[in-house]
């Protein structure tokens, strides 16, 4: 029985990581997201302004 308690405490920490992780994750990817978003259309801008 206490095999159990422990096994589905550990399911519960994995779980817990695991969703801070993706938390993080997303939290990267809306930030550079955004930057990266930028950089493309003033990249974009650039080139099609330069072959006028």
């Amino acid at each position: 029985m206490h095999q159990n308690q422990g096994s589905s405490a550990s399911l519960i920490e994995l779980a817990l990581i695991v969703v801070l992780i993706a938390i993080i994750v997303v939290s990267i990817l809306l930030i550079i997201g955004d930057d990266l978003r930028l950089w493309i259309v003033n990249t974009l801008q650039g080139l099609l302004s330069g072959n006028r």
